[in-house]
């Protein structure tokens, strides 16, 4: 049977259309679940992540964002002792950047990371719910497995709150010198723009909002509102800037913007998602 030059034509135009807008499988936000030894001798590593929690969102556009938070970290060489932990030194790290694959290893890229700004982590198995990682750079997680779930599947990078934007995470790379005034306002305008993206995309898509992934930010978020935490209980928060002197400064300028914000409208005073996009943007729109 012969087939005409123009149905040819549009099946050519549909299997080219199929494989431009086929979604790779890791694109989306996996939790991670649990960790896995692979053998006896490993099994006792499995201890140290008991109290792991992390979030990785691949976007499409290759950037990604990834919650590293734990007693122990695959992505960092060293441990934190336990009684380092408390309110002032948390342990919650969010580094952003680049990703890519290539021979089911992925290639992370992070803009912020002090110490190791390349690291990658091997794909053991992964289907479209799940999948096992391991970082085989990481001595300590030599021979464990960590399982994650996908939570989205969506691509974040299609949505206009594209919140792994790199432009929208510049505020997490420490300033390396003095900053003006200007300069230090601009880095708090950008940290309070991922916010606000970050909330309205979850408002948006009938999400939880997970907020460990607006970490540092110096706020405390509840059901009812938001609190500004005390200048020195943001310990990280002030490791962006460049000296104390830059981070008083920006907290100063935080301070007056937040404590400037109206009062919550009616409508809204039942919508917690609501309430905390309303106080995020009046800061913002009073930052002077």
């Amino acid at each position: 049977m012969k087939i005409s030059k123009k149905i040819l034509m549009y099946l050519c135009i549909i299997i080219l259309f199929c494989s431009c807008t086929k979604k790779d499988p890791l694109i989306g936000t996996w939790k991670f679940t649990y960790s896995q030894a692979n053998n006896e001798a490993d099994k006792y590593k499995e201890d140290a992540y008991s109290s792991y929690t992390s979030y990785i969102t691949f976007s499409g556009d290759n950037s990604f964002l990834l919650v590293d938070n734990g007693q122990s970290s695959p992505i960092t060489t060293s441990n934190i002792p336990k009684d380092s932990l408390s309110e002032n030194n948390n342990n919650t790290e969010v580094y952003f950047g680049t990703w890519s694959v290539k021979d089911s290893i992925i290639y992370f890229e992070a803009q912020n990371h002090k110490t190791r700004p390349e690291f990658s982590s091997k794909i053991i198995s992964m289907n479209t719910r799940n999948m096992k990682l391991n970082f085989p750079e990481q001595m300590q997680t030599k021979g464990v497995e960590f399982k994650y779930k996908k939570e989205d599947y969506n691509d974040v990078s299609r949505s206009k709150y594209n919140f792994t934007n790199n432009e929208l995470n510049k505020w997490r790379i420490k300033s390396k010198s003095k900053q003006t005034k200007e300069k230090i306002r601009s880095k708090i305008e950008n940290a309070l723009e991922f916010s606000i993206a970050f909330l309205e995309y979850h408002e948006f898509e009938d999400k939880l909002a997970m907020t460990l992934y607006l970490e540092p930010l110096p706020f405390k978020f509840y059901g009812n509102g938001i609190a500004l935490k005390n200048h020195y209980k943001n310990e990280k928060w002030n490791a962006l800037f460049y000296d104390e002197e830059d981070a008083s400064i920006a907290y100063d300028m935080l301070k007056k913007s937040f404590n400037s914000v109206a009062s919550i409208p009616d409508e809204i005073s039942k919508n917690p998602i609501k309430i905390n996009l309303f106080i995020l943007k009046e800061t913002l729109k009073n930052l002077e």
